[in-house]
């Protein structure tokens, strides 16, 4: 059984938090490798058409632009905003076909679970000789072929955005969600695009208070300003309709566009009917219509609305499975990385994504020894998260990792 170099380093998630990661391990001396379930940059394409709220300067991580820069790249221009779409083809594929990381990135390979080699979870608990052992992985290809993989060091930079959260009541499943959920949208839908027939002439239900829903619904607006009998029923579990930016807000687009849904929210356009204090009960499908029915409690009373298209702009949630045999700790409430929630909760960080959390790698940590969860999922079902955040998160898990990884 062969064991790996103490300076493996193993990133699940090459989105840019992970690729910052992997762009720093380099320069520090890591031998890395990145492991990407799908395409670099997948969770940005599933937003791709969205207009990102901070712009290029906060958004391209440091070793990223070193690494960039010294094979040729010229940034783009600091102040613009960028979507998902440009932030992918313009850093992060850029970015993965350099020849540090060529070879080095993975995609189509997923990895299944992690565990320590020899060791189980309820084995050496709180022990720092579980170190001694490295992470075993199982990692599965498109074709489905298994293999296992070594590394002494672990960055989980998997994001929540693979994994909408449900929209019923209590953050389950509705009655008949799970069912219908591969016919109904849990991303912002790119209504005045790709998907412009799909809502095109037709009522959409939309579901959901934050950016997401709010960008969903103001491009519907517009929609229906383009299509007549385009229409919009938009729900919210606030009873005061959506949380969300205010005048003093530093970043614009932000603020634009929850002043231009306070407006949809407060009547201003015919096409669009809001409610709020919303409670999803169930989903039905008439086959014969093409129809669905959507059941909502409001103040303890039922609402049916019937609509063509459905929209769950609900949120994400992390997914742990991958690391459940590692002794992570999270927390029961936000499920991020306990130490981190625990400081986001009694911070001003945790309500306001302008200010970064203080604690460096100390509040990243998990009982583990050489593993860190770093980027949005760090946050769990905080949503006050910039990119700028995971960035310095990957820095400073990688200092702390450095020592024992690395020979000096």
């Amino acid at each position: 059984m062969n064991t790996p170099a103490r300076h493996s380093l193993a990133i699940v998630g090459a989105g840019p938090v992970g690729l910052e990661a992997a762009a720093a391990a380099l320069e520090l001396g890591f031998d890395v490798h990145v492991f990407e379930r799908g395409e670099v940059g997948s969770h940005l394409r599933g937003w791709g058409h969205v207009r990102m709220f901070t712009p290029w300067s906060m958004n391209v991580g440091p070793a990223t632009a070193r690494l960039l820069k010294a094979n040729g790249w010229t940034p783009p221009s600091a102040d613009e905003c960028p979507t998902g779409d440009e932030f992918a083809d313009r850093v992060l594929l850029p970015l993965v076909a350099t020849p540090e990381l060529k070879g080095r990135v993975h995609t189509h390979e997923q990895v299944v679970q992690v565990a320590r080699r020899s060791t189980l979870q309820s084995e050496r608990i709180g022990d720092p000789a579980r170190a001694d052992e490295p992470f075993r992985m199982l990692v599965r290809n498109a074709g489905g072929h298994e293999s296992l993989i070594h590394a002494f060091s672990l960055l989980d930079a998997t994001g929540t955005f693979g994994t909408p959260a449900w929209a019923g009541t209590g953050g389950i499943p509705g009655r008949g969600e799970q069912y219908l959920a591969p016919q109904m949208s849990y991303r912002p839908d790119d209504v005045l695009g790709l998907r412009r027939e799909r809502h095109a002439g037709k009522r959409t239900l939309v579901v959901g208070g934050g950016a997401s829903a709010a960008t969903t619904v103001v491009a519907l607006a517009k929609l229906a300003a383009e299509a007549p009998g385009t229409s919009v029923v938009w729900a919210t579990r606030e009873a005061d309709g959506i949380a969300g930016a205010n005048a003093s807000d530093p970043l614009p687009a932000r603020a634009e566009l929850f002043a231009a849904a306070r407006k949809l929210r407060e009547g201003s356009d015919p096409a669009v009917t809001w409610f709020g204090g919303a409670e999803v009960e169930g989903f039905e499908y008439n086959t014969g219509t093409h129809k669905y029915r959507a059941t909502f409690l409001c103040d303890g009373q039922p609402r049916i609305e019937e609509v063509e298209q459905v929209v769950l702009n609900v949120g994400y949630v992390p997914d742990h499975s991958i690391t459940a045999g590692l002794q992570a700790h999270f927390c029961w409430a936000t499920r991020g990385a306990m130490k981190l929630a625990a400081t986001l909760l009694d911070s001003p960080a945790g309500s306001d994504c302008m200010v970064a959390p203080e604690g460096g790698a100390g509040v990243l940590a998990h009982p583990e020894p050489g593993f860190f969860v770093i980027g949005a999922k760090s946050y769990g079902r905080n949503s006050a998260f910039l990119l700028r955040t995971g960035y310095q998160q990957a820095a400073d898990a990688l200092a702390a990792l450095a020592p024992a990884a690395i020979a000096r």
